[in-house]
């Protein structure tokens, strides 16, 4: 587990109390979460890093649980003190994240307001889906949002801060390492080669080698990220180094109005030229000792000639993640995912999105609880990042609301819940999902999922 506030390391197996011990990766209770927060799970109180969840929306429509409570007053009776007793859980550092659409989004910011303290609040997300709601007479909704708050907004700040990998950083440190290895070599310009197969010319292309250079691979990596559907953050790393890190440039300027001491206003000498360059306006960032630093590591990047304003260099590998935006894009769908499973449920969060929420409020892992779990996404999601490496432990609350045999897909949902021996509700198809998700990791990577049924008693030790 991460250090708590003080520095100190948590207990790995919470034990405040009476409770049963923490299984090493996850718990899965079928029950009503009021009283599994309030009874089985008291003696977590204070352990929890991360509320991440799904509530009811009131939305009028029937699903596999309640969505229709006749009114938003008998609503929030049902939601409030669920999410309460969660956030009695929840550690002195530890946050709150909730899905909501626009149906109560309102009235659940009010409560949470009260319940937090409008201090506490991190910010509203828009997940914005890609994919408008074909309502007609009204605007086609295509968000949800995300409501984030600390415990205590100042623990909270003392190890987290809202982040996320950078989404493409992977594939450009890819295709950096994949230029770079060529560099020194004498290849065939893979465009003579197309030319030569298409039009079956009789020309011999090993006439036509020649050295691929540094620059030849700075150029193609420039033109590769051009390419991309970047953002404009990630398309500023379009620049190799001497050694083939991916880098982009900023400026060293001294941020604000207020002026700065003297040492600030040293210029730099240009390397070629031997020329003072010129010196922002209000000064540099740093001082001059920092100024020589980066200097000597190669972190400040010369212009041609000592005209051009020096800047600092920023290496992709030192900032894989980014502040987390108020605005997520993800159109995708676990549908697939879930087929390849075997398991049937009807508009799965995706675990993708669960995955990037989880990492950006928690500091590498901690307790994960979900109140409403539906079909298990943030257990499948806190596996794959156990799987992985990290140390995340789940638990997971879903009452066990009947499968209604009159719906196709929860139909085949309860037939796969008696083949398994699981009672035939959501709960039971939840613990499925979650029993076949440790199977494939297992299969994968070796890796031993250790869990525990509460309540319904269906789950033991995952070791197919």
């Amino acid at each position: 587990m991460p250090p708590a506030c003080d520095g100190e390391q948590r207990d790995p197996t919470p034990m405040t109390g009476d409770g049963p011990p923490f299984p090493e990766h996850g718990w899965l209770i079928a029950d009503d979460c009021l009283p599994a927060m309030r009874t089985t799970l008291a003696h977590l109180a204070g352990q929890v890093d991360l509320v991440l969840t799904d509530p009811p929306y009131n939305t009028g429509r029937r699903f596999t649980y309640r969505d229709d409570f006749g009114g938003a007053e008998a609503w929030l009776d049902f939601v409030a003190p669920r999410l309460a007793a969660a956030r009695d859980l929840l550690a002195p550092d530890g946050a709150l994240v909730v899905h909501i659409d626009e149906h109560q989004h309102h009235r659940l910011r009010g409560f949470l307001d009260r319940l937090f303290g409008e201090s506490n609040l991190l910010g509203e997300i828009v997940w914005d889906k890609l994919n408008p709601k074909g309502d007609a007479g009204q605007v086609a909704a295509q968000h949800e949002t995300l409501l984030t708050y600390a415990r205590d907004r100042g623990a909270f700040r003392e190890r987290r801060r809202p982040s996320r990998a950078k989404p493409n950083a992977g594939r450009m440190l890819g295709k950096a390492r994949e230029l770079f290895a060529r560099v020194g070599s004498d290849p065939v310009p893979q465009d003579l080669l197309g030319v030569i197969d298409r039009y079956a010319l009789d020309i011999d292309p090993e006439a036509y080698r020649r050295r691929y250079t540094l620059e030849d691979a700075r150029a193609e990596f420039r033109e590769w990220v051009e390419a991309q559907p970047f953002g404009g953050g990630e398309r500023a790393y379009r620049h190799l180094d001497v050694d083939g890190r991916v880098y982009r440039t900023v400026s060293m300027a001294w941020p604000n109005k207020r002026s700065p001491p003297p040492d600030y206003f040293v210029p730099l000498v240009h390397p070629v030229t031997g020329r003072p360059c010129p010196v922002p306006l209000r000064g540099w960032r740093n001082p001059s000792k920092t100024m020589r630093r980066l200097l000597d590591e190669g972190r400040i990047v010369f212009g041609p000639d000592e005209h051009k304003q020096p800047e600092r260099k920023y290496f992709l590998d030192e900032h894989l993640r980014e502040n987390l935006p108020s605005v997520i894009r993800y159109g995708g769908s676990d549908d697939a995912l879930l087929r390849s499973l075997g398991v049937p449920f009807d508009h799965p969060k995706p675990v993708a999105l669960t995955t990037i929420l989880i990492e950006a409020f928690t500091a590498g892992g901690g307790i994960v609880l979900d109140p409403f779990a539906g079909s298990g996404t943030v257990g499948h999601a806190c596996l794959e990042l156990a799987a992985s490496g990290s140390d995340y432990r789940f638990v997971a609350i879903q009452s066990p609301e009947p499968l209604d045999s009159k719906v196709a897909w929860q139909r085949d949902a309860a037939e796969l819940c008696r083949a398994a021996g699981r009672p035939a509700h959501i709960a039971g198809l939840m613990e499925e999902r979650i029993s076949r998700c440790a199977a494939r990791l297992r299969q994968a990577t070796g890796f031993e999922a250790i869990l525990r049924g509460l309540a319904s008693d269906q789950m033991g030790r995952s070791s197919s």
